[in-house]
């Protein structure tokens, strides 16, 4: 039997996730913040749903991330399948732990399931998984994350009709399931003026030109001695080209660093990794790598070399080093920030409010400001430092302090806040109403019958019907038609008493 026992906010946001199931809700995403155990929790709802004999199939997009829920599976006394590339398969095992790629392949070939997961569902609007959900429209669908959002501020809105969050990154931190950090970042950043945008992101090549600078790269190195020397660091970086600079940079110092790239070879990207829990090596570079769900508890530092305007990758990427280490019990993680992303996205326990009403995106979001007097980061909105007491002056807007840049970090102070009571988890649902829809649809120049199918998908009664058809413009005749589909429907699942999966 299982070790592994639920931490109260994990019981109670599974108890959450059921009860949404219970009432319809078919398509929740569930949010937690790196390192709140969400594997555990996935994995915890799976095997209750097994004892009851249904199918499940949890997918993530990573081969990294099929190892290590395959091992919290198991843990969990949990058998279980694998359906990706290059690896044996047993599809009679009603659990599997899928691959996107390889399930969206074989779907023609894999036994439907009841329940799917779907791991780092901010990917979920991708074609890939919409290629997946088209064909498990039945299934009840459990989408976790830290970060439900789209780039540009898109929610999920378009999938899940019900969100569950669980505690914040603040109060993890108070309740001792993540480590409190220093936060180091340069009194100014890298002039990103000249890096064009693409779909929402900085482009690599443009990116790769301005962090390439032996000056900056020299930084990278000599902050790193300054401040986490020794320590196990992960740096990200541009691109691949940035990466090997740096940690050739880092191994003419002396210092113990290896590249890692998607492209590497698994036998030689699983011999780096293994040799980097082990502390064999201290510093392991990459690009577009070891971010989402990448756990190594042993790791005591972050490098940010790479700017981003993604507020997911800001996140993912920074919380990396904040897992508890059973052998350092008073690890603080160390964050250096050589790209000024926290005056994009904020800090990573900033309280951020997540909702499925969709959103346009934001240009002109306006920036946290730096303490002059003791490099806290704080909200736009303060008029006063939490920390030291400094008025900021009236109307000013946020200016980097602009004295020669010598490599020098500013340390952006971590703010300790008073012990919380613990939360309940947080529940809100998407738009229901015909007349969200319809607002929805101008704004992204969506058709009539868009607002229409999406509406329905709440209706419970004939009069429902009728607001649908006058918000659309439709007669009668296709209200009363529209409502017998559905109250057929109804009937049929009372008829077959589903039980809903996870309860």
């Amino acid at each position: 039997m299982t070790d592994i026992k639920l931490r109260p906010y994990q019981r109670d946001f599974i108890d959450a996730v059921r009860n949404q199931f219970l009432h319809n809700h078919k398509k929740v995403v569930g949010v937690a913040p790196c390192g709140a155990g969400k594997t555990i929790m996935t994995g915890w709802m799976i095997k209750e749903s097994l004892n009851r004999g249904k199918r499940s199939i949890f997918f993530v997009h990573r081969r990294e991330l099929i190892e290590q829920t395959s091992k919290t599976f198991t843990a969990l006394d949990i058998p279980h399948g694998i359906i990706a590339a290059d690896l044996p398969s047993d599809l009679n095992l009603p659990v599997q732990i899928a691959s996107v790629q390889t399930l969206a392949r074989r779907l023609n070939s894999i036994p439907a399931p009841d329940f799917l997961i779907c791991d780092e569902c901010h990917h979920i609007l991708a074609n890939t998984y919409k290629k997946i959900l088209d064909a498990y429209p039945n299934a009840y669908l459990l989408g976790v994350t830290a970060t439900p959002q789209r780039m540009g501020g898109i929610t999920l809105c378009d999938v899940f009709t019900s969100m569950v969050q669980s505690l914040s990154v603040s109060q993890l931190i108070l309740n001792g399931n993540l480590t409190p950090f220093d936060y180091l970042a340069p009194n100014i950043g890298v002039n990103l003026d000249n890096v064009r945008s693409k779909y929402g992101e900085f482009v690599n090549s443009d990116l790769e030109h301005e962090m390439s600078d032996k000056k900056i790269i020299g930084g990278i190195v000599e902050n790193y001695v300054k401040y986490a020397s020794g320590k196990s660091a992960i740096c990200y970086c541009v691109n691949v080209n940035h990466s090997k600079t740096v940690a050739k940079a880092f191994q003419n110092a002396g210092i113990s660093a290896a590249h890692c790239d998607g492209e590497t070879p698994k036998k030689e990207r699983a011999t780096i990794v293994d040799a980097f829990r082990r502390g064999d090596i201290n510093v392991l570079c990459n690009a577009e790598l070891f971010g989402e769900g990448f756990d190594v508890p042993h790791c005591q530092a972050v490098i940010l070399a790479r700017p981003t305007q993604s507020l997911t990758l800001h996140v993912q990427q920074s919380m990396r080093s904040m897992r508890p280490d059973p052998n350092d019990p008073n690890k603080v993680a160390i964050i250096i920030d050589h790209v000024q992303n926290y005056l994009r996205h904020g800090l990573p326990d900033d309280d951020r409010s997540w909702s499925l009403e969709p959103n346009e995106r934001d240009e002109k979001k306006k920036k946290p400001r730096l303490c002059p007097k003791c490099n806290l980061v704080v909200s736009y909105k303060v008029r006063s430092c939490p920390r030291c007491g400094y008025v900021f002056p009236v109307g000013t807007k946020h200016v980097a302090d602009t004295t020669e840049y010598k490599g020098d970090l500013k340390k952006i102070a971590y703010f300790n806040k008073e012990k919380q009571e613990t939360q309940q988890p947080l529940v809100n649902h998407s738009f229901s109403k015909p007349e969200e829809f319809l607002s929805i649809a101008k704004q992204r120049g969506y058709k009539i019958f868009w607002v229409a199918i999406n509406s329905l998908k709440f209706a419970q009664s004939y009069d429902d019907c009728l607001h649908i058809a006058n918000v659309c413009g439709y007669k009668k005749g296709w209200a009363f038609h529209k409502w017998q589909e559905i109250n057929e429907e109804l009937n049929e699942k009372k008829s077959l008493q589903k039980v809903p999966l996870a309860c």
